[in-house]
Formats: C-alpha cells, sequence, structure tokens
C-alpha cells in the first residue's frame, strides 16, 4: 500500500544516493527518550523507518539490542557500514506497508518499537495492530513525528502528522503519554503501552 508519494523504496533510494541524511539526534531528545521510556541495558528495541541509523545508533549506545528497519536498501547498507562498531545493532530492508513481517518480529519479542520521524509515511493502523502482537506485555511504542500544525505555521514544509492524527494514534491503546521533543512544539513525541 502506498501512503503517498514518498512512501516507495525507489524514492528513498534515490534521495540518500543523492545524499540525504538522518535529522541530528540531540541530546536533549536522548535524554527526553531515557527519563520517559526507562529503557534499561539488555532490553530489544525495533527502529522503523531507521533511514541510515542515527536514532538506532544512539538506542544501541544506550545498551539495548536494536534492529533498524528501513524500505531503502541505500539507506540500510549506509546504516550499516556507519555502525560497524556496535555488536548490539543490525539493519535491515523492509517495507513495512507491503512486505511480509520479518521472522524477527514475533509476538512478545520487543520491548521497545521506535518510529522516529516516519509515521506519516506509515500505514499506521497496520502497523500499530502488528507493533501490539510484537511487544512484549510492558512494551512501549515510541513515536516522533513533525507537528503538521506547527510546521505550517513555521513556513517549515516537512512531513508530519496533524495533531488529529497524533491524539488517533493512542486509540486502543491503555496508557498513552505525550511531550514535546523540540522546544517550540513543532516535534512531538507520543508513547503508547497495551500492557496485555
Amino acid at each position: 500500500m502506498i501512503i503517498n508519494d514518498f512512501a516507495t523504496a525507489e524514492y528513498w533510494n534515490r534521495a540518500y544516493k543523492k545524499g540525504r541524511t538522518d535529522r541530528i539526534v540531540t541530546p536533549l531528545e536522548t535524554e527526553l527518550f531515557r527519563y520517559y521510556v526507562k529503557a534499561v541495558p539488555g532490553m530489544v528495541a525495533v527502529d522503523i523507518g531507521c533511514g541510515t541509523g542515527a536514532w538506532s545508533r544512539a538506542l544501541a549506545s544506550m545498551g539495548l539490542s536494536v534492529t533498524g528497519y528501513d524500505i531503502s536498501d541505500v539507506a540500510v547498507a549506509e546504516a550499516s557500514s556507519l555502525s560497524s562498531g556496535h555488536n548490539n545493532l543490525r539493519f535491515a530492508q523492509w517495507d513495512v506497508n507491503g512486505d511480509s513481517i520479518p521472522p524477527y518480529l514475533a509476538p512478545r519479542s520487543v520491548d521497545i518499537i521506535t518510529c522516529r520521524l516516519t509515521a506519516a509515511f506509515l500505514d499506521r493502523q497496520r502497523f500499530l495492530a502488528d507493533a501490539v502482537r510484537w511487544l512484549t506485555p510492558d512494551g512501549v511504542v515510541h513515536i516522533v513525528t513533525p507537528v503538521h500544525e506547527q510546521l505550517s505555521a513555521n513556513g517549515l514544509n516537512m512531513d508530519g502528522l496533524t495533531e488529529r492524527e497524533i491524539s488517533q494514534l493512542g486509540e486502543g491503546w491503555k496508557e498513552v503519554s505525550r511531550y514535546n521533543v523540540a522546544v517550540d512544539g513543532s516535534t512531538t513525541a507520543v508513547l503508547l503501552q497495551y500492557r496485555a
């Protein structure tokens, strides 16, 4: 299923071949994640839409066992080459919107699922239904997204979710919380826990 023109491997392969890079992971973003998610070394994490792996590497540096997935095989190759020093980190190409689920994502096998700046490109209904099955009983989904209304007000042209779409992320989840990743409110994080 194609969510928009930017949700194809061909588009992202071209972008990464032309030098696209991930948005820098700031110390504030990392500290907020640690505070809200309560991640501890040894937990299993999956990074959906990992790009060239900047956020995946940040998670691995926290001691998490991380698999980064991206639709672009060009991004996955670059992420792998940039991450050779991490034994607890691997990458794989996967179209979360269209491909079958990788065997690594077995039911109740993942403590943390992250989706940093990629929710606008996902079939969110399918993704979140799958995430419920992958999570351990105390597992969490951590979604970071630009806020469309804030971007428009600041004249920025980035893909983000509207406030309505952000509020819909929590439908059907037992625990939902949210915090701002950017001081100006242009980027927000949503935490979802199902607690089966």
